[in-house]
């Protein structure tokens, strides 16, 4: 069985899908090859748990190197398939009622990089704040920023995009 190449919209949404299950909130991905890879990224869940076991003064002497560096997340093509299976199911559920928004935030981030034809980018992701590079067919390197509000006006125009597509009944 071969699978569609999904677009980044796609590949990014199961991508933020997994990063929300983990609480991770600040990271950077860049997609190298097939695969994309997750670096630098906030270990918050692990933070959320040992604070809550052992309270917010001694949280960071149990975590093992806790400002140190972390090893990176990678996420290949098959992994992306398995990771949509998975959050269509959650999904589904309606397990998922709390969202930290990475996964909505990285599904715009990736429609923008896909209405821009990106070859290669690279995404800095903080609570703030957004960062993406990302390389065209045309205009060569390029690079945009964006907050909280700035994201939603995308992601509303993404929604208003695709009700466009679909035929009235």
């Amino acid at each position: 069985m071969t699978s569609a190449t999904l677009s980044y919209s796609q590949s990014l949404r199961v991508i933020g899908q997994a990063l929300d299950v983990l609480r991770i909130n600040s990271f950077t991905l860049e997609k190298t090859g097939e695969k994309y890879i997750v670096r630098n990224w906030e270990p918050s869940f692990l933070k959320g748990i040992t604070e809550t076991v052992w309270g917010p003064r001694e949280s960071d002497k149990v975590l093992l190197n806790p400002r140190g560096p972390t090893k990176p997340l990678v996420y290949a093509s098959c992994d992306n398939d398995r990771l949509e299976v998975l959050g269509r199911s959650r999904r589904g559920s309606g397990s998922s009622k709390e969202s930290h928004n990475v996964c909505l935030g990285l599904r715009v981030v990736g429609d923008y990089l896909d209405r821009h034809r990106a070859l290669a980018f690279a995404i800095s992701w903080a609570r703030q704040s957004v960062t993406v590079k990302y390389q065209t067919p045309a205009d060569g390197h390029r690079e945009s920023s964006f907050i909280a509000q700035n994201l939603h006006d995308l992601g509303t125009g993404m929604y208003l995009r695709r009700s466009n597509r679909r035929p009235s009944k």
